[in-house]
């Protein structure tokens, strides 16, 4: 399928109205719109413009947060265990841990934010004037175009209707060339957040699921250097 071809496949899928939801619960807006393109798989290839691209489907009111990836090697400036002993409580598993997302000039419960140096391309966490853990830009914009370097981004209006969740699919994008200017602006925006997600174990050692970098599904635009609008 070319871009022409899925511009037109897009079309007349908005011009069809609202489509009843093929699976119910948050799956059910990708599920639907893969069937009804007719797809086997959450990618699609459209070789005129590079290849293979991600689908991402998302509600258009959606606060709902997606990890675009986890990065934790050799960044942490303090020890992980200090960390969660300084900074964090007990879970309910009665765990020394802490679980925190973390947004430019949002508060939180930790007291933790975000260090955005222009000069070095480094995105840091503080604990007041403490600098946790630090990133390098262009390593973050790395780890996440392995993941996300082309991206068709459809967006729907939901309602709900006899019970049944309706989907309105009127507004898609073709995302290419992350950048990491975007990423800068989108942390000093506060569309994207550093996810803290560790615990001590029993033996008291840090069980670190990976620290994520989130943002809504609606805000990935603003990580792109090129955003073709095909609906």
């Amino acid at each position: 399928m070319n871009q022409k071809e899925l511009k037109e496949k897009m079309e007349t899928i908005k011009n069809r109205g609202f489509f009843p939801s093929l699976r119910k619960g948050d799956t059910g807006i990708g599920y639907t719109f893969e069937s009804e393109m007719g797809l086997q798989e959450t990618n699609i290839a459209i070789p005129d413009i590079g290849g293979r691209f991600e689908i991402k489907t998302t509600r258009k009111k959606s606060a709902n947060l997606i990890t675009l990836f986890t990065f934790n090697k050799a960044v942490w400036k303090v020890s992980q265990k200090d960390v969660i002993d300084r900074f964090g409580y007990k879970d309910e598993k009665g765990r020394p841990a802490l679980y925190n997302t973390v947004f430019n000039n949002q508060n939180n419960s930790s007291n933790l934010s975000i260090g955005i140096d222009r000069i070095k391309n480094t995105i840091s966490l503080y604990e007041t004037d403490t600098c946790l853990a630090e990133w390098d830009l262009f390593v973050l914009v790395g780890k996440f175009s392995t993941k996300l370097s082309r991206v068709l981004l459809v967006i729907a209006e939901s309602e709900m209707r006899e019970n049944r969740e309706h989907f309105f699919y009127n507004e898609a994008y073709l995302l290419l060339e992350p950048e990491t200017r975007k990423f800068i602006e989108a942390f000093e925006r506060s569309l994207v957040g550093i996810d803290i997600r560790m615990h001590l174990k029993e033996n008291g050692a840090v069980r670190n699921h990976g620290t994520g970098f989130r943002c809504r599904e609606y805000d990935l635009k603003n990580l792109y250097q090129k955003v073709v609008r095909i609906l």
